[in-house]
C-alpha cells in the first residue's frame, strides 16, 4: 500500500530515470496494429520524450524504453501499473485503481500517485460475530485482511450448584435467577472477547493513516468493540449491523463499498462546511495558501479534483508562486513555469501534509473559494521559566 514512507523512498531514487503510468485493462490490451494499446502508448511516448534530451541521455532512455516494453510484453493480469526504470532502479508499483497513461524522464514523477493517496482515504474494518472477529485494511480498490480472533468461552467450570446442568453454550436446563447467573456470565465473556478484539485491531491499524473504522456485525458486539478502542483512535467509527461473517473477502467489500462512498460524500461536504463556517485554523485562498505550505505551516491541505494552476519555480532558493515578474520575489533569480501537480509531491512529503481530494458538489463549492484551502498547524506552546 502507498503509505507516505513508501512515497519518500520512491522520491529518493536517483535520476535520470524513466516513469511510466500505463494502464493494462482489457479495453486497453486491445491490438493497435499488432501490439497492445498500452505498449504502442510507451513506445511513441518514448519517442516523443527523447526529443530534445542529450543522446548520451537518449541512450540511457532507449534502454529503459526496452526494459519497460519487454516487461509489458509478458502474460500478466489487467490492472494499472506504475513502473520506475533507471541504471540502477527498477520498480514496478501495481494499482487496483485506474491511472491515466503518462511517461516522463527526469525525477521519479509522483503526482499521480500522490493525488490518489488523497482521493482515495485508507479504512479499517473489523467483521466480528458470536465466534470470530476478522480485521481488513482497504486502500485504493485493494481489501487485505489482516489475522483472525477465534472467539473460545469455556464454559467447563460453570457446572455448579447454583446453574444446574450446562449442557453447551447457550444451552442449559436452568431456569429463573440460574438462567439469569448463567447469561451474564456469558456476557461477560463476551465483554473480554470484545475488548480483545480491539485491542487486536489497534495494533493491526498502528501506523496507518485512516480515514474511519467499519465495524460490521451484530449492534452489542460492535458497539463493545467501539468503547473498548484505544482513546488514541479518535476516529469515525460506522456501526453496520449486517450478519457477514460467512461471506467471503471479496462479497464483503461489494456489501460496505456503497456505505463508504456514501461516508466519503458526507465527509467532503463536512470538510467544505468547516472551511465556510470555522474559520479558526482554516486557510482560504490560492496564495496565502501556497505561501502557508511552503512555510511548512498547513497540516491538512484541501484541493479540487480536477484543479491545478501553472506556477513559477525558482531553482535557486526553492520559491514557488504566480506572481507576474519573471524574477524571484525572493532571490531575485531567474524562475522558470511549472504546476501546482508537480511541486505538490515535495512539498506534501517533505512537511508530512495530509492531502483531502473533494468531488462533485463540494469541489464545485471549493472552486469558488480558489480551488484550494486547508489547516494550518497548531502552534506549539512554550513553557515560560519560572512558570
Amino acid at each position: 500500500m502507498l503509505s507516505n514512507g513508501f512515497l519518500e523512498s520512491l522520491s529518493q531514487f536517483s535520476p535520470p530515470l524513466l516513469t511510466a503510468y500505463v494502464r493494462t485493462t482489457p479495453e486497453e490490451a486491445s491490438l493497435q496494429g499488432t501490439e497492445p494499446r498500452y505498449l504502442h502508448f510507451v513506445k511513441e511516448q518514448g519517442k516523443s520524450v527523447a526529443q530534445g534530451l542529450p543522446s548520451d541521455e537518449q541512450v540511457l532512455l532507449s534502454k529503459e524504453l526496452e526494459r519497460v516494453a519487454e516487461f509489458l510484453s509478458q502474460p500478466k493480469s489487467h490492472g494499472s501499473l506504475v513502473i520506475f526504470a533507471g541504471p540502477s532502479v527498477w520498480q514496478v508499483v501495481p494499482l487496483q485503481v485506474e491511472v491515466k497513461d503518462e511517461l516522463s524522464w527526469g525525477k521519479p514523477s509522483l503526482a499521480q500517485l500522490v493525488w490518489l493517496t488523497g482521493e482515495h482515504k485508507q479504512y479499517g474494518i473489523v467483521e466480528v460475530d458470536h465466534k470470530r472477529a476478522r480485521f481488513f485494511r482497504y486502500f485504493l480498490g485493494e481489501l487485505a485482511e489482516g489475522p483472525k480472533k477465534t472467539f473460545g468461552i469455556d464454559i467447563s467450570g460453570w457446572r455448579q450448584k447454583d446453574l444446574g446442568k450446562v449442557t453447551s453454550e447457550g444451552m442449559s436446563i436452568t431456569h429463573g435467577t440460574q438462567r439469569d447467573v448463567f447469561d451474564k456470565r456469558l456476557e461477560y465473556q463476551y465483554v473480554r472477547l470484545c475488548r480483545e478484539t480491539a485491542q487486536q485491531a489497534a495494533a493491526y491499524f498502528a501506523n496507518n493513516h485512516l480515514a474511519a473504522i467499519f465495524l460490521v456485525g451484530p449492534d452489542k458486539l460492535t458497539a463493545a468493540v467501539e468503547a473498548k478502542f484505544p482513546r488514541i483512535f479518535r476516529l469515525p467509527f460506522i456501526r453496520d449491523d449486517q450478519d457477514l461473517a460467512r461471506v467471503s473477502p471479496p462479497e464483503l467489500l461489494k456489501h460496505l463499498e456503497p456505505r463508504i462512498a456514501d461516508w466519503e460524500r458526507e465527509h467532503q461536504k463536512a470538510l467544505v462546511n468547516a472551511l465556510t463556517e470555522d474559520a479558526r485554523g482554516a486557510i482560504l485562498g490560492f496564495e496565502e495558501t501556497l505561501l502557508q505550505l511552503q512555510r511548512g505551516m498547513v497540516r491538512t491541505l484541501v484541493l479540487a479534483r480536477d484543479f491545478d494552476a501553472v506556477l513559477h519555480h525558482c531553482s535557486e532558493c526553492g520559491w514557488q508562486g504566480r506572481c507576474a515578474d519573471r524574477v524571484c520575489p525572493v532571490c531575485e533569480g531567474a524562475v522558470g513555469n511549472t504546476t501546482l501537480r508537480d511541486v505538490l509531491p515535495e512539498l506534501l512529503l517533505k512537511r508530512a501534509v495530509e492531502l483531502e481530494i473533494l468531488s462533485d458538489e463540494p469541489a464545485e463549492r471549493l472552486k469558488q473559494m480558489g480551488g484550494i484551502a486547508g489547516w494550518l498547524r497548531k502552534k506549539k506552546v512554550t513553557a515560560k521559566a519560572g512558570a
